[in-house]
């Protein structure tokens, strides 16, 4: 047989043994679904009013927990999903008002504190190590009886000297403020997005969030950092 006849008869015998070893080659592992989990955080920020007349320390926990999972086939967060927004009573996410400067008076009249009780929010589904969010959660505002100050220069170095002490001490007189806070008052929204970066379940989570409400006319904006597991 000659060369030419020979390559003409070798080429479908090839294409064939290329489709069966294609047909037998193990197929890719599919992605592993990731289903959507409680998220519980820790966070800690300032916030300002419009007109940076208003000031608020910022602090507590937050959890969250999934309802509804875009992906209704499979029920994983490869969609993202729609979860429940819940202030972890009684330490919730609650902005307290602070007077700075040396001359503070703890007494000052017309400040308020407010705490975020109850929301709805949308996280996306992970990309990598980032993970989205937005959301809206009910705030309690009520007038604050006493006021956080924060007087210049006062650290851990010297929290010895008498102004110092005495701001610590009139901080320590507040704490009614962060424990169980009153459902009284009025009410506002706090909005917020937000972006985590997580290594496995635990991560570092950046919000930025705007309180609005209406008969109190209390309005902040602010940034928050915290330490998030999911």
């Amino acid at each position: 047989m000659s060369g030419p006849a020979l390559s003409m008869h070798a080429i479908p015998l090839l294409l064939g043994c290329v489709t069966v070893a294609a047909q037998d080659a193990a197929p890719a592992a599919p992605r592993p679904l990731r289903k959507p989990r409680d998220s519980w955080t820790l966070q800690v920020g300032l916030a300002h009013s419009a007109r940076d007349t208003d000031h608020y320390a910022v602090s507590g926990f937050q959890a969250r927990f999934p309802l509804y999972a875009l992906d209704r086939q499979e029920k994983s967060d490869r969609r993202g999903s729609i979860g429940l927004e819940v202030g972890m009573y009684p330490y919730p996410m609650i902005s307290r008002a602070y007077v700075p400067g040396p001359d503070a008076d703890p007494a000052t009249p017309g400040k308020y504190n407010f705490w975020e009780a109850v929301g709805l929010s949308y996280y996306t589904p992970r990309m990598g190590p980032l993970q989205l969010e937005a959301g809206a959660r009910l705030a309690f505002v009520n007038p604050a009886e006493r006021v956080l100050t924060s007087p210049n220069g006062c650290g851990v170095s010297n929290r010895a000297e008498s102004h110092c002490n005495e701001y610590i001490k009139e901080s320590l007189k507040t704490l009614d403020s962060i424990l169980f806070p009153s459902f009284r008052g009025a009410r506002g929204v706090v909005t917020f997005v937000a972006a985590a970066l997580m290594v496995k379940r635990i991560g570092v989570r950046l919000e930025m969030a705007q309180l609005n409400s209406g008969g109190s006319r209390v309005n902040a904006r602010g940034l928050r950092l915290g330490l998030t597991a999911r």
